[in-house]
């Protein structure tokens, strides 16, 4: 089961240390919270991107290694709309696991970027 959270809104942490989650892309749709992107130390072991439902909500998180920050982070600066997306493959309850990304609008206007000021 496909779920797709767009947002609009953004804040990010970038953590010390050299183990575990080491940034956030934490992601909102105006004040509510749409999901977030969870990076890690190149070369570590990535956890499953999942499906976190809680509190009557259904949050989109994905794993991503530190080496893709600045095109994530590029990709948010610069394009619209934009929505986190996941494919659900196994689990219940809480946290269901699938396959996600970030993504643009299914038919971006070629030269988007040129056009703004």
């Amino acid at each position: 089961m496909p779920t797709t959270n767009a947002f609009n809104r953004y804040t990010v942490e970038i953590h010390g240390g050299a183990d575990g989650r080491v940034g956030l892309l934490l992601c909102y749709q105006g004040t509510a919270f749409a999901g977030r992107i969870d990076f890690y130390p190149d070369g570590e072991t990535l956890p499953q991107d999942y499906l976190w439902n809680v509190g009557g909500g259904h949050y989109v998180v994905l794993q991503m290694p530190m080496s893709r920050f600045n095109a994530v982070m590029s990709t948010v600066r610069q394009e619209k709309p934009l929505a986190l997306y996941i494919d659900v493959i196994a689990g219940t309850g809480a946290t269901t696991l699938g396959h996600g990304h970030l993504r643009t609008s299914e038919h971006e206007p070629v030269g988007e970027e040129e056009a703004t000021p």
